[in-house]
C-alpha cells in the first residue's frame, strides 16, 4: 500500500482491517448476514447464520475489530489529517459513485458520503467500542445456542443501525483508498452510465445498434408539420389548467417516441454515428426531395439556425449532453403530467424554460427531419460534421 505510507500506524491497522473484512464479500452480501444474524428469518429452512457456526464466528471476528480502529482514531488519537483527506470525496465524486459503485450507500446522508469520518463520529457519540464488542459477544454466544431473542435488548435498533452505517462508511473507504476506485476503468462510460440511470427506455437494443430506426419511424408516423403540430397542441394542453387530454393513450405514446428521439441524439452524438440510407432505398428518397411534399415540408424547418439546417450535426453535437437531454425529459413528464390533469398546469413554472422546452423540442425534430431527409449530408465525408 505505497499510498498509505504517510498514513499513522493506527490508521494502517484500520485499513488492514478493513481490507480483511471485505477480502471475500461485498457489503450487500455482509449487510444481509447480519440482517439474518440479528433478525433471523422465520423459516425451519433458512440459512440463518446460527445454522453456519464457523461463518458466524469468523465474521464476527472480522467485525470487531472495526469497532475497535474506527474509535481509536476518531475518537482517541490525534487526527489523521492525511487519511481524512483520502477518504472524503467532493460532490462531483459522489455523483460519479452513485452510478458507478456496486453498491451505493443508502443510509449515509450526502455530508457522510462526502466525508466518513462523520459516520464514526455519530456511531461513537452514546456508545463507545467497547460496548459494541460486549453487545455483540453476547449477541454471538446467543446465536450460537440458537436462543437469540432480541427483546431482551432496549438498544437493539439502535446498535444495529449504527453497524449498518459504519459498515457502509468501510465500504466507501475500501473503494476510495484500499482498491483506488476500481470503478475508474469504465470511466469512459460513465456519462452513458448516468444517462442511463435516469430513464428506463434510455438504451433498448434496438436503439443501441441503430439510434436512426428510431427517427426513420418517427417521420414513417406523420410528417413534419403533423408532429409539430402535435406537439404545439400537447404544449397548449399542459398549459390548460382547466381541462386535460381525452386521448391519453396517443400522448402516452408519443410521450414514449419523443423520450426515444432524446435518447437517439445522445447516441448519435456520443458514437460520432452519420445517417447512412439503406440499399436499394437512394431512388426512392432523390423522388422524394425533388416532390412538392418535400418542398412543402422544407418550409415547416422555421425554428432550426440556417447553420444547423445546412449541417444539423453540428447542433446535435452541441445540444445532446446529459443534462440537457435530461431536463428536456423530465419537461415532457411535467408537459404528460399536467396534460392527464384537470388540476394541474405548467403556466405557474419558469415562464423563459418553458418556451426555451418548446422551442428545444421544435429544433430537435427539425434537425432530425433535415438528417434523414437530405441526401446531400451522406455524400459528404462522415468525420466532416463534427468539430474535434
Amino acid at each position: 500500500m505505497e499510498g498509505n505510507l504517510n498514513f499513522k500506524k493506527e490508521t494502517v491497522a484500520f485499513i488492514g482491517a478493513i481490507e480483511s473484512f471485505f477480502s471475500s464479500n461485498g457489503v450487500s452480501y455482509h449487510l444481509n448476514f447480519l440482517k439474518n444474524w440479528l433478525i433471523p428469518p422465520q423459516n425451519e429452512f433458512d440459512f440463518s447464520p446460527q445454522k453456519h457456526p464457523a461463518q458466524l464466528l469468523v465474521f464476527y471476528e472480522k467485525l470487531v475489530p472495526l469497532f475497535d480502529y474506527s474509535d481509536l482514531i476518531f475518537n482517541h488519537i490525534e487526527t489523521d489529517t492525511a487519511f481524512v483527506k483520502a477518504i472524503g470525496a467532493d460532490e462531483c465524486g459522489v455523483e460519479r459513485e452513485t452510478v458507478l459503485l456496486d453498491y451505493y450507500p443508502k443510509l449515509l446522508s450526502s455530508g457522510e458520503m462526502q466525508n466518513p469520518k462523520l459516520t464514526f463520529l455519530d456511531i461513537f457519540l452514546f456508545f463507545q467500542s467497547d460496548t459494541y464488542k460486549l453487545v455483540y459477544k453476547e449477541w454471538l454466544l446467543a446465536a450460537l445456542e440458537n436462543n437469540l431473542d432480541l427483546d431482551w435488548d432496549q438498544y437493539v435498533a439502535e446498535f444495529y443501525e449504527n453497524t449498518k452505517k459504519m459498515l457502509e462508511a468501510c465500504w466507501l473507504i475500501h473503494e476510495r483508498i484500499i482498491t483506488r476506485n476500481s470503478f475508474k476503468k469504465i470511466d469512459r462510460y460513465y456519462h452513458m452510465a448516468i444517462f442511463e440511470s435516469t430513464s428506463p427506455l434510455a438504451f433498448e437494443q434496438e436503439l443501441f445498434n441503430d439510434p436512426f430506426k428510431v427517427i426513420e419511424f418517427f417521420f414513417s408516423l406523420d410528417n413534419l408539420s403533423g408532429h409539430k403540430a402535435y406537439l404545439k397542441n400537447w404544449y397548449k394542453a399542459a398549459l390548460a389548467e382547466e381541462q386535460c387530454v381525452s386521448d391519453v393513450a396517443d400522448y402516452f405514446f408519443f410521450y414514449n417516441q419523443f423520450t426515444k428521439l432524446l435518447n437517439a441524439g445522445y447516441l448519435i452524438t456520443a458514437k460520432k454515428l452519420t445517417y447512412q440510407v439503406a440499399e436499394g432505398s437512394p431512388a426512392a428518397q432523390e423522388q422524394f426531395i425533388n416532390s412538392d411534399a418535400y418542398h412543402k415540408e422544407l418550409c415547416e424547418v422555421n425554428t432550426l439556425a440556417a447553420v444547423h439546417i445546412e449541417n444539423p450535426y453540428l447542433f446535435v453535437e452541441s445540444y445532446f449532453i446529459p443534462e440537457k437531454i435530461k431536463q428536456l425529459r423530465l419537461g415532457l413528464l411535467e408537459w404528460l403530467y399536467a396534460a392527464f390533469s384537470t388540476r394541474s398546469s405548467i403556466k405557474l413554472m419558469d415562464k423563459e424554460f418553458l418556451f426555451e422546452q418548446y422551442e428545444s423540442m421544435m429544433m430537435i425534430i427539425e434537425a432530425f427531419f433535415v438528417m434523414i431527409n437530405n441526401p446531400a449530408l451522406n455524400e459528404n465525408d462522415e468525420g466532416g460534421y463534427y468539430v474535434e
